[in-house]
């Protein structure tokens, strides 16, 4: 096992704090991302460093170490913890943040749409997400679909990762809108409904006409102009009525027109009206043909 010395890239068995490097997971701008161990503890981490060919910058510095606070005083299952921080012996500071195994939504995500429900679950556990972080005065500023991890392991399904452009509304040098984030949120919704990348003009309803009314609106209302989106707890809260709906009649995947059901198999909350169905929810009841 070598000790740690000053280079740009770290092989695997070199000694960082109290970890040991596994493998190298991703370059994050001016910084790489390892898989590392503690050597004690059974615990994985995902070890950020400044880029070694940058030597020691105080400004990026700076900007590191606030990133690690800032993700310290959060506190949502779908947020990852922040382990320990350390300085190297060039004076570059490292931050072991816990790695979160799963897929990244980018690698899941293309020109095939997702199914409908995967797609409102996505909406409404990413914005539970962004709601925990808005509500602190926080905006995220990063998220992607390669910030977006499912995880179906964890106690929460999605990990919202790539923390490096977070910022307080209260500090922020430029005009900062943290429903932004919802909008960002919307297009990749978008690209998970339709198969589509997201352009200016397009709505999802036009896109794919077969799609749900309501999943389409709720997605065109997130990708609308400033101060014309919904908050993230407005989404989520949509979402999770949209979630609860669905569940009444399944849908298979790909296909959104209801599935041809018998009026005995029908549950209770559904029942039939011409050619269509009705869901009868809290006293309400909609029609779907």
């Amino acid at each position: 096992m070598s000790r740690t010395v000053t280079r740009d890239r770290f092989p695997g068995g070199t000694r960082i704090g109290d970890y040991v490097v596994e493998r190298e997971l991703r370059s994050d701008g001016p910084y790489i991302v390892y898989v590392a161990r503690h050597v004690v503890l059974p615990r994985q981490a995902a070890l950020k460093v400044m880029h070694g060919d940058q030597g020691y910058l105080k400004e990026m510095a700076v900007h590191m170490l606030r990133e690690a606070c800032l993700v310290e005083a959060l506190s949502h299952p779908g947020i990852p913890r922040v382990y320990e921080c350390g300085v190297l012996p060039d004076r570059r500071p490292w931050t072991a943040f816990e790695h979160v195994e799963g897929e990244p939504l980018d690698r899941l995500i293309g020109d095939v749409p997702l199914p409908v429900a995967d797609v409102v679950v996505l909406i409404r556990d990413v914005a539970d997400i962004l709601d925990h972080i808005h509500q602190r005065g926080i905006a995220h500023r990063n998220v992607t679909a390669a910030s977006i991890i499912r995880a179906s392991q964890r106690r929460f399904p999605v990990t919202l990762t790539h923390w490096s452009d977070a910022c307080t509304l209260d500090t922020a040098h430029t005009e900062v809108d943290p429903n932004d984030d919802v909008h960002e949120l919307g297009r990749i919704a978008f690209r998970a409904l339709t198969g589509e990348v997201a352009a200016t003009g397009g709505s999802s309803t036009e896109r794919y006409p077969g799609a749900p009314g309501d999943v389409a609106t709720l997605i065109d209302a997130m990708m609308a102009g400033r101060g014309a989106r919904p908050s993230s707890a407005e989404v989520r809260e949509r979402a999770k009525w949209l979630a609860g709906a669905m569940e009444l009649l399944p849908i298979e995947p790909r296909r959104w027109t209801p599935q041809t059901i018998a009026p005995e198999k029908l549950p209770a909350d559904v029942e039939q009206v011409d050619e269509g169905f009705s869901i009868r929810i809290s006293g309400r009841t909609r029609t779907r043909g």
